[in-house]
């Protein structure tokens, strides 16, 4: 789509997740290059790093007026504590939800919004295109709900790094825009009921996504046979210019081949990981460097084995690109910006996406999947040594590397968003500024 088309005040309703926020963030700024405007919706929490970016913010103030949704999720184990930790997060997210439903469709309204840039975990973002009458673009940054993410289990160890009551967890946790279940769908429903809408079920038949963009790249995925018509594979979005600098020891690498390892920022698994991890690594001829995701303080591990160096926060993808190999959780942002500078993987899938996408790296040799249930030292030594010795998965990380870099995955998600609005626009009416007095507005905003 050329540039000189049509310029678009585009809303972008996120998720504050690392994994999110970082490609929705290079999503944008490729948007606002080709000369769109993109203001980000959402909780306080990011909006220093939104206008990092060069973008604009409108604050959501989702936590407010619930001492509930401030609580912290009961800690423990067992049966009673899981079943406690279900009902404190389903609490949690139904809370956010009313919030977003009565904040957001006057916000847009407020700044003048006319598409909306949707992840797939914001749950309201078609419910507000919908009352709106918005154009909007669902955007799954890693394995999409839809798809589901219970493919290969024996490939990705998801039977082994689950608690027994993880089923239920992922019955009704593992939701998105898409795809929803229990309390939070009949939440959703009796809004859209009060709204003059019909039920969930029925909303991506009543108003549709003009896509859904992944930033899974096809290469990556299963093989399907059918797709939605409306759905499209490009490539990471990873960009350096999306990401706040973050200082670094550069002084203190010492000249050996580096293994970089990061277990996340959002859900880490127990320190104790950490410490597997430098026992394996120990006496190999390799630097460990070690990004603790801002989960904890650096002095926790001053007496690791090997002294590795390690950080509260990592420059992750300028390290990548000096990196013999990577440890991983398996979230989508490290292993997309690993195989970017094809490098292979040991992933130690921990929650969430993170199995579906062991899986997928596995089954294509670029990685070795080790369940964090039966972790070991020596079960990660023999896995680091033999992805240093075995030339396959080197080869396979780089032909992923040459295969997603041709892509151009950031490029090509906005021309899909610019072609289909431009289809949307001259098949009726643009995208006109509602007002809340229009009468399916105002039924909505009561």
């Amino acid at each position: 789509m050329p540039a000189e088309g049509r310029k678009w005040h585009f809303g972008v309703l996120s998720f504050s997740g690392t994994g999110h926020l970082n490609p929705l963030l290079s999503l944008s700024q490729k948007l606002k290059e080709r000369g769109h405007k993109v203001t980000f919706f959402e909780k306080p929490k990011i909006e220093s790093r939104v206008l990092q970016a060069g973008l604009e913010f409108f604050r959501i103030e989702a936590n407010k007026s619930s001492s509930e949704s401030k609580k912290s999720p009961p800690k423990g184990s067992g049966v009673w504590s899981d079943i406690s930790r279900l009902r404190s997060n389903l609490k949690r997210i139904n809370h956010e939800l009313q919030i977003f439903l009565v904040e957001t469709p006057p916000a847009l309204l407020q700044r003048e919004v006319n598409a909306l840039i949707i992840d797939e975990i914001a749950l309201t973002g078609p419910t507000v295109a919908e009352i709106l009458r918005l154009p909007y673009f669902i955007i799954s940054t890693s394995v999409p709900h839809n798809f589901g993410w219970n493919d290969l289990p024996g490939i990705s160890g998801r039977w082994v790094s689950h608690s027994p009551f993880s089923w239920v967890e992922d019955a009704f946790l593992e939701i998105s825009a898409l795809r929803m279940r229990g309390p939070i769908r009949r939440s959703l429903d009796d809004y859209r009921r009060h709204a003059g809408l019909g039920p969930v079920r029925e909303m991506q038949q009543a108003f549709p996504a003009l896509a859904q963009i992944t930033q899974l790249p096809q290469c990556l995925d299963l093989p399907r046979a059918i797709l939605p018509g409306n759905f499209y594979y490009t490539g990471p979005f990873a960009s350096s210019g999306a990401r706040p600098f973050i200082e670094f020891p550069w002084g203190r690498l010492d000249g050996r081949p580096i293994i970089y390892a990061s277990l996340g920022t959002t859900r880490n698994v127990q320190p104790s990981v950490f410490h597997l991890i430098a026992e394996a690594c120990n006496d190999l001829g390799l630097q460990l460097v070690i990004s603790l995701g801002g989960r904890f303080e650096p002095d926790q591990f001053a007496h690791l084995p090997g002294k590795p160096l390690v950080t509260r926060y990592a420059p992750q993808i300028e390290l990548m690109k000096l990196a013999k190999l990577v440890i991983t959780h398996g979230g989508s942002n490290t292993v997309f910006e690993a195989l970017m500078e094809g490098k292979p993987m040991i992933t130690i899938p921990l929650a969430h996406d993170q199995p579906a996408v062991a899986a997928r790296l596995a089954r294509l040799n670029i990685a070795e999947v080790l369940p964090v249930m039966r972790l070991s030292a020596k079960r990660l030594r023999v896995a680091v040594t033999k992805l240093l010795n075995d030339p396959r998965y080197r080869d396979a990380a780089q032909e992923a590397q040459r295969r997603i870099r041709s892509i151009h995955g950031s490029e090509r998600a906005v021309e899909i968003i610019e072609e289909a609005l431009e289809k949307w626009a001259d098949g009726r009416e643009p995208a006109r500024r509602l007002r809340a007095t229009d009468s399916s507005v105002a039924h909505a905003l009561r």
